[in-house]
């Protein structure tokens, strides 16, 4: 209001200049404008515009306000305004000019805020489609396992209750929904399957009170319909949406598989299950919840917690917010208050924390069952400084536990066995075997590398046989049979065989392994190789008791079989050695005995087994293990990886170390006090060595080994009866330093807390019980949500702000193009007004000599404009809409080819009046503008119909722009020198500095000291009747040099870096640098050339006196010029950056895909469950023959440290040998000690475990401002840590060896290493299989490749491409079902590439309409010139001029200022094609490249269409007879 409060009181003041106003005319002039203003405003708000362009539209209708209420007020004004309106209906050829001018920024400014209400409404469609009644989640994802994070549906109740008591929240929230979202595969029994379908299971109860819609929208079902069925069913039923009936083809009641994964002992295994579809709903309501265009499943809650194998829990809550709180400031407000009320919910246990009250000690215990079992450092030293107000003068034992994985004494490893009950041994060819119930190992020579096999949860031991030679072990287990290699100690198993059944009972013969399967009360007996390939299998029937104890199996001459029941033994006998031999029971006779035991002379011994042997000592069992002895001196001893601690459940023998408060037992950094299960080794204190390895520590990676020294033996500690679990497994005490870097612990991470003595000691139970309550409330206060990575996220908004980002960049980036249209429109009105300006010259000359003021002769102008101005941007709003409607058009093609239809055309009033205000707006600065410079004619002058006359002193606007230039020249190199040369736009400056700095000091020379010294002689006063001209020229020279030539030799640019703003603000300077030679130097030079004998002998004077009217008309010329211009380069510059992309991107599917073709890819949460072996896939297909190599990857994610310790999370990826073997993919750029090739690059990096290659974000800068794409930058040579995400002291240290192609980023982002690395160390999952087939390949002869299209610049031949898509189709088929994704790599770049052409083909379209604004300008002047000069053409008739030489002279008038306007434009686009290229394309390989079509296409079709523009005008002029002179006259 106050802007145009401002303008009306200075439009007030300049009417008060020449006639008295009055107070009360004076203060509704300024009044009104400004009430107006604010219900304009009032009003625009109440129907729903908002943002800038609510006060923009106010100010227009203050200024409407203002311009109408002056007739009203001011006599001389209504006088004013009659002028004005009658002009407007005697020149409506005129006024419809002005009109078409006019509507181009109000046309171009609507259509591209409608484009992005349109991608808006696509947007918001599908968000408010998906998430229907949800606004807001609780969920969270666990980046270091890659999977959902789960909660207990006591804290989801929790929270609901919390919700209901809080006045606040309980208005807002109107519904709690929960329940478990996962991904699965899905497939059907003709073959057909998808790999990725979400699985949503929702609690029924909840879903009844009807918050949420049905599945299915009003005729679809809700959870408790099918809760009710699955209640009686004896198959799961689930529901499915229209999409994945439609995928599928299913109907209701059809059967589908769906597999899914469960966590299982730190690993992902895969689950399927048949389903029955209960119903086929369409995709509306809750079956939208994926996507509405996505396949989604549907079952309750209790069925899926039931498969998933997660009973009680979910890992996802959502909430339906009330309408009247759906803005973002309220739900910002309602997340938060969510967030805090969780936090007060939480209690230690369900973070993990464990309070348990020790009675016989009086102490307190506090343990974890989070992560790796342990509480935090921040939680223990919050403790420590909090302890004495929570348990006075108590205090805290800290306890660290170290998992050990090995333990080496005198160069022989210790922990070997699967148990400590050990049930046999035996002497294998060069190993000590040793078999038990928890499964069974060899140890080389009985002292060297040990092999380890154990059973998992309540798997078991049957049986073992141990091969003739030796070297080969095996056993029978509840679920199989595993072999075991003496030559083969780095593989988890040598050979495997999985049943349905449980394998009882296996033995060796001949080179064979025969074996008893159990199932269903029927015996298979096998036949193996020694490989376990089933030869031979087969059923037989024997009498089983009730009760089956064992099975024995014996294989010699004959198969012997013996069963034990409860009260008997069966055996039985077969009549031959075959898989089909006839069992009879034993009667008498031969019957196989158990080898006999070797006699035991050590009294330590418990006689259960026992070896004598030369080459591996005596042996036998012990009550913790084995045992190595030479008569009574033992030797040394053998215990098992994991035993058995009591509640705590199987752990592994550990370390404890101690700290806090009275420490039990003191130990040096380096030394370990053992317990006494080590006490039979002779160990010497202060003299022995242990070397030790932390199971965490090589669980990631890391295999180094700490030397203790022994420092004494303990037995039974004081104060620790809350760890006498422990004790079969704590092998001893070490020091807190040595035991953090054993167990790869944080800083102050403890595994047990102990609270003891003090206010403990009380014997007073309501004091203890009130300690406890204390503590427990403290770790409750102090549990949030971040323990457990769960978080409150307002989802539709996000989605919608996201939405209106993409939109408003895409929107934008219209405007953006959409300004150098709007430009030329501007210097259309410009054309328009000041051909006006001239017509209408004598007529003005007239009303100034009658008495009427500058401020009145403005007044017309402007009042007609406003009229005029009104109408264009109504028009121009229209026109705006229906230009958006043909960009949607646009956008759904480019949608529907890649797969989608949901583009939505829509727009908002707020858009299509932001075209109209701000339209307006432009218009009336225009025309006001033009209006103020024409006021300004010399009476006298425009009386008698000539030009005006400039050759006064120097005029004060040129005093003003250069005031104007030299402060913003000062402020650039100001802003420049405080911040250096590295600031991100010092470019800018610098160039912006200098181009200020010569629109300033140019004219002194060429204008105002020519001026000041013209009476010194001829010389300065012919340049100053030509400063105009000669200050035009020098500048545009000036700046040319400037920007262009001096760009590669400037010292200082050198030391920049030039960002994409820079060149488009220099293009656009350029651009009229150009106009300015080009009109001021041109002319001179082609009239020079038309006096030129050779041209008059052939031309006669049609070429002097064709350019003599833009010589005489500079403005007007360069007007017209610069719209050509302006427009032509934005259309070459945007084509050449398309051109420039297409080139750059060519090589993308070869950097992609490297030597292979195909990419099977899934997630982290459901990892590829497959082989490199191609024909164990069961794909049916005959090119399977044809895959030459298969490449794993597996993925994790980890914390990226640089030198200065900054992070960030990132992908690593590792590759095996056969990606390795194959060549991996293409790279950028490497240190070259590592290689001389990509391939061995690939190999060095695979074998070595301190080098790594990174995608190319981490090397390349935004074009924009010059940082880096990510948060950290790296170097080759450069090191980077690499942190676990969940146990920050798992970290390994690594050198970047190179880079992969730029394209990476986009399709194979990652740091790559070893896959062993990524496996071991940071929990990698298998996610990507790379296939490659040979070139020998070739589909089917039935196959259909009509649509195949990804043949060009593909570096592949067509045979291998065809027979590559028919492969993923077959895989597909099969593969699909297994939740895995089979994609054609070219494929998918290169629908990437089109989309991204297809999008600036668009905008290329959307810059040509400036184009056509030109050639209609142009059109403009012909017709308006033709009417102006009806006198002159008349005269050159009357003297001679034939009607071909009229044509000839307007043709080459018209196509002079339209072609140089237009070479102009191209030569500027091209020199700044070039900058880019040099600037940022060069350095990323690409080659150079120009637009040459559109170049071309541009240059000729502009110039004939502007020739055929002008054709009427010109052959109008042509009619024009002598006489016409004359009557003008």
């Amino acid at each position: 209001m106050l802007i145009v409060g401002t303008a009306s009181a200075l439009s007030a003041w300049q009417i008060g200049r020449s006639r008295q106003l009055s107070v009360t005319v004076f203060g509704l002039l300024i009044g009104a404008p400004v009430v107006d203003s604010l219900i304009a405003l009032w009003f625009f708000q109440w129907l729903g515009v908002g943002g800038s362009t609510l006060f923009v539209g106010a100010l227009c209708v203050g200024i409407i306000c203002h311009v109408l209420v002056q007739p009203l007020l001011v006599p001389q004004r209504l006088v004013v305004w009659r002028l004005a309106k009658e002009n407007i209906l005697r020149r409506k050829r005129q006024a419809a000019l002005l009109l078409a001018g006019l509507v181009i920024a109000s046309a171009i400014i609507s259509s591209s805020l409608i484009v992005g209400d349109s991608l808006d409404a696509t947007i918001t469609e599908e968000v408010e489609g998906s998430w229907g009644a949800t606004d807001i989640t609780l969920s969270g994802f666990d980046m270091s396992t890659g999977e959902r994070v789960a909660l207990s549906e006591v804290v989801a109740d929790r929270v609901w209750q919390e919700i209901v008591g809080d006045d606040k929240l309980n208005e807002r929230i109107i519904g709690q929904q929960q329940g478990l979202i996962s991904a699965v595969s899905v497939s059907v029994i003709d073959g057909k399957s998808l790999p990725s379908v979400t699985w949503a299971a929702m609690n029924s109860t909840i879903d009844n009170q009807g918050v949420w819609p049905k599945i299915g929208g009003n005729s679809g079902v809700r959870f408790i319909e099918i809760a009710e069925v699955n209640r009686i069913a004896s198959k799961p039923n689930i529901v499915i949406n229209q999409v994945l009936a439609n995928e599928l083809s299913v109907n209701e009641g059809d059967q589908i598989t769906v597999g899914w994964y469960v966590s299982e002992d730190n690993s992902r295994k895969r689950l399927e299950d048949n389903f029955t579809v209960y119903k086929v709903v369409k995709n509306s309501g809750i079956a939208n919840l994926a996507g509405t265009k996505s396949p989604a499943i549907f079952s309750d809650l209790l069925v899926a917690q039931e498969l998933q194998q997660q009973l009680s829990e979910i890992n996802t809550v959502y909430y339906a917010v009330d309408s009247d709180y759906e803005n973002e400031r309220a739900m910002t407000a309602i997340t938060s208050d969510l967030g805090d009320l969780l936090n007060e919910t939480l209690t230690a246990e369900d973070v993990g924390i464990s309070l348990d009250y020790q009675f016989d000690s009086k102490s307190i215990t506090v343990s974890s069952e989070q992560g790796l079992g342990r509480i935090s450092g921040e939680d223990v030293e919050a403790l420590r400084q909090n302890l004495t107000s929570l348990m006075p003068d108590s205090n805290m034992l800290e306890v660290l536990q170290v998992p050990l994985i090995e333990l080496e004494y005198q160069d022989e490893q210790l922990l070997t066995l699967a148990s400590k009950e050990v049930t046999d041994l035996r002497a294998g060819g060069n190993s000590l075997w040793h078999f038990s119930d928890g499964g069974f190992g060899f140890q080389i020579g009985g002292d060297g590398d040990a092999w380890l096999w154990q059973t998992k949860d309540d798997e078991r031991v049957n049986g073992f046989a141990i091969s003739t030679n030796g070297t080969l072990g095996a056993v029978a287990y509840s679920n199989g049979i595993v072999v075991g290699n003496e030559g083969d100690v780095d593989e988890p198993e040598w050979a495997a065989f999985n049943t349905a059944g449980e394998v009882e009972a296996i033995a060796y013969h001949a080179g064979e392994w025969w074996a008893i399967e159990s199932q269903d009360d029927v015996l298979t007996i096998y036949e193996f190789a020694e490989d376990l390939t089933v030869e031979n299998s087969s059923s037989f029937s024997v009498n089983l008791p009730s009760t089956v104890l064992s099975i024995d199996l014996h294989v010699e001459d004959r198969i012997y079989l013996s069963i034990e029941g409860l009260l008997s033994i069966d055996r039985y006998v077969s009549d031959n050695i075959s898989t089909s031999a006839v069992f009879t029971p034993w009667q008498q006779g031969y019957w196989p005995e158990p080898e006999p035991t070797t006699s035991i002379t050590n009294d330590v011994c418990d006689g259960i087994a026992s070896i004598s042997s030369l080459d591996l000592g005596n042996w036998c069992t012990y009550e913790q293990g084995l045992l190595r002895y030479d008569g009574s001196t033992i030797e040394s001893i053998r215990l098992p990886v994991l035993s058995s601690a009591g509640g705590f459940g199987e752990l592994p023998q550990l370390f404890l170390a101690f700290g806090g408060g009275d420490s039990p037992i003191s130990v040096n950094t380096a030394d370990v006090a053992v317990s006494n299960r080590l006490s039979l080794l002779d160990l010497q204190p202060n003299v022995s060595k242990l070397w030790v390895k932390g199971l965490i520590p090589y669980v990631f990676g890391n295999d180094s080994a700490l030397r203790l020294t022994h420092d004494g033996e303990y037995s039974e500690l004081a104060g620790m009866e809350s760890l006498a679990e422990l004790d079969d497994v704590v092998l001893g005490f070490i020091s807190l330093e040595y035991g953090e870097q054993l167990s790869s612990a944080g800083k102050d991470e403890r595994s047990i807390l102990i609270l003891a003595d003090g206010a403990l000691n009380s014997t007073e139970d309501s004091e203890i019980n009130q300690l406890r309550e204390n503590l427990t409330t403290w770790f409750d206060q102090r549990s949030t949500s971040d323990d457990i990575n769960l978080q409150f996220t307002a989802v539709k908004l996000e989605a919608a702000k996201a939405a209106a980002q993409s939109s408003g960049v895409i929107s934008g980036m219209f405007l953006v193009f959409g300004t150098f249209t709007i430009a030329a429109g501007v210097l259309l009105v410009l054309t328009i007004v000041l051909m006006l300006a001239e017509s209408r010259r004598s007529e003005l000359g007239v009303m100034r000599a009658i008495g009427v003021t500058k401020s009145d002769a403005r007044a017309l102008a402007v009042m007609e404009g406003v009229v005029i101005a009104t109408v264009a941007g109504v028009i121009g709003g229209v026109i705006g809409l229906l230009l958006a409607m043909g960009i949607s058009a646009g956008f759904s093609s480019i949608f529907a080819t890649a797969g989608s239809d949901l583009f939505v055309f829509s727009w908002e009033l707020d858009s299509l009046f932001a075209g109209w205000s701000w339209g307006f707006l432009l218009a009336i600065g225009t025309l006001w503008l033009s209006a103020f410079w024409t006021s300004k004619l010399n009476i006298v002058a425009a009386l008698r119909g000539n030009y005006p006359n400039h050759h006064g002193g120097i005029p004060w606007p040129l005093l003003l722009i250069q005031i104007c230039t030299l402060a913003g020249a000062v402020l650039c190199l100001l802003i420049l020198l405080l911040t250096g040369l590295d600031f991100v736009f010092s470019y800018l400056l610098w160039t912006m500095g200098g181009v200020l700095l010569i629109l300033t000091i140019t004219p002194v020379l060429t204008w105002e000291l020519p001026v000041m010294l013209r009476s010194r002689g001829k010389f300065w006063d012919k340049l100053a009747r030509n400063a105009n001209r000669n200050t035009l020229a020098w500048l545009g020279g000036l700046l040319l040099v400037w920007t262009i030539l001096l760009s590669g030799i400037d010292p200082v640019r050198a030391k920049m870096g030039a960002d994409e703003i820079s060149f488009i603000v220099l293009g656009l300077v350029e651009v009229f640098a150009g106009v300015m030679v080009l009109t001021s130097i041109a002319p001179m030079i082609m009239a020079r050339i038309g006096r030129s004998k050779l041209i008059t002998k052939r031309m006669g004077p049609t070429l002097p006196v064709a350019l003599a009217h833009p010589l005489a008309s500079p403005v007007r010329t360069a007007v017209v010029m610069a719209m050509f211009s302006i427009t032509v380069f934005s259309v070459v510059v945007l084509s050449g950056y398309t051109e420039q992309f297409d080139n750059y991107s060519s090589s993308f599917v070869e950097d992609t895909e490297g030597e292979f073709e195909l990419l099977l890819s899934s997630s982290r949460s459901r990892p590829i469950d497959l082989g490199n072996d191609p024909s164990q896939w069961n794909v049916n297909s005959t090119i399977v023959d044809d895959v030459d190599a298969v490449g794993l990857v597996y993925r994790s994610e980890v914390f990226l440290q640089d030198s200065n310790e900054e992070r960030m999370p990132y992908i690593i990826r590792g590759y095996d040998t056969g990606f390795a073997d194959h060549g991996g993919l293409p790279l950028f750029d490497w240190d070259e000690q590592y290689g001389a090739t990509e391939a061995e690059v690939w190999q060095t990096v695979y074998n070595r475990e301190d080098l790594v290659l990174l995608d190319a974000s981490f090397g390349l800068e935004m074009a924009s401002d010059g940082t880096g794409i990510t948060t950290l930058s790296f170097s080759i040579g450069n090191s980077i840590s690499l942190i676990d995400l969940s146990n920050p002291g798992n970290a390994r240290m690594v050198t970047v060896a190179g880079f992969l192609e730029q394209s990476s980023y986009l399709f194979s982002p990652g740091v790559w290493l070893n896959d062993e690395i990524v496996q071991d160390q940071f929990d990698g999952r298998l996610t990507r299989m790379y296939v490659s087939v040979s070139d020998s390949a070739a589909a089917s002869s039935d196959f259909d490749d009509s649509g195949i299209s990804t043949f060009a610049a593909t570096g592949k031949p067509i045979n291998v491409r065809i027979a590559v898509a028919q492969l993923s189709e077959q895989m597909a088929d099969s593969l699909n079902s297994q939740g895995v994704t089979i994609s054609v790599i070219s494929e998918d770049v290169m629908l990437i590439q089109s989309l991204v052409i297809a999008i600036l083909g668009i905008f290329e379209a959307y810059l040509a309409l400036g184009l056509i604004v030109g050639i209609g300008g142009i059109g403009v002047v012909t017709v308006r010139s033709v009417s102006e000069r009806r006198k002159t053409i008349g005269i050159l008739r009357a003297l001679g001029y034939r009607k071909s030489m009229v044509m000839l002279s307007f043709m080459i008038e018209v196509s002079w200022v339209a072609v140089l306007g237009i070479i102009n434009g191209v030569v500027i686009a091209i020199g700044f094609h070039r900058a880019l290229y040099v600037a940022f394309w060069e350095e990323q390989g690409a080659s150079f490249s120009l637009p040459w079509p559109t170049i071309i296409l541009v240059v000729f079709g502009g110039w004939i269409l502007v020739l055929l523009a002008t054709a009427a005008p010109i052959k109008r002029a042509t009619s024009i007879p002598p006489s016409a002179a004359l009557r003008e006259a």
